[in-house]
């Protein structure tokens, strides 16, 4: 997945139900999502070497950047948070415990605005420090597309051993799965039988 910055965001496998990536920059968070896959044992951020090698390619830190064991936990917990988030999307549902973990995974952060020539404004990240401006990157893309309205369409499948991060483009907005041929098929087939057993 290219994140439209001359980098590769790398995901653990296709999406499952041949989805359109989300749009702009929430193709970011997207991505950091679906490093963890779950059902296939699969995680791309597993080790501080192959997380800071995720960042690298994805233009998100400079070649030869490595990470500390509280940076890679730290990351870690960010991607958690984030996919708690877009699990209350997927259920449409406020859930104040995912939102303020995700407000603490992202706080370390600090952002300001860049003003242009003509007054065109841009969210960007002040921090010295590289690892947080990877927070900060996070944290734009996820203001971003709260602004443009694109930020509650992506959810996270709820599915037993899912948690795929998908992009719903259906006209009511409504999508659960990240693909109703596997994992809603289950999902329906578990409740079926459930149904019998009683």
């Amino acid at each position: 997945m290219y994140d439209g910055n001359g980098g590769t965001l790398r995901t653990a496998g296709r999406d499952p139900g041949d989805r359109t990536p989300a749009p702009g920059s929430l193709r970011l968070i997207q991505a950091l999502v679906n490093t963890l896959n779950a059902e296939a044992g699969l995680d791309l951020l597993a080790t501080r070497a192959e997380a800071a090698e995720w960042l690298v390619a994805g233009g998100l830190l400079a070649t030869g950047s490595r990470l500390t064991g509280a940076e890679h936990q730290a990351f870690l917990e960010l991607r958690e948070a984030v996919r708690g988030v877009l699990a209350a999307h997927t259920d449409r549902l406020e859930n104040p415990a995912a939102a303020s973990r995700l407000a603490v995974a992202l706080a370390p952060c600090r952002l300001g605005l860049a003003i242009g020539p003509a007054g065109d404004m841009q969210l960007v990240s002040t921090d010295h420090d590289p690892f947080q401006r990877v927070i900060g990157a996070v944290a734009i893309a996820i203001a971003e597309a709260a602004v443009g309205g694109t930020w509650a369409r992506l959810k996270s499948c709820p599915a037993h051993l899912c948690g795929w991060a998908f992009y719903d483009r259906s006209a009511s907005g409504q999508s659960r799965w990240c693909s109703m041929q596997l994992c809603g098929s289950r999902s329906k087939m578990r409740a079926y039988r459930g149904r019998l057993v009683q």
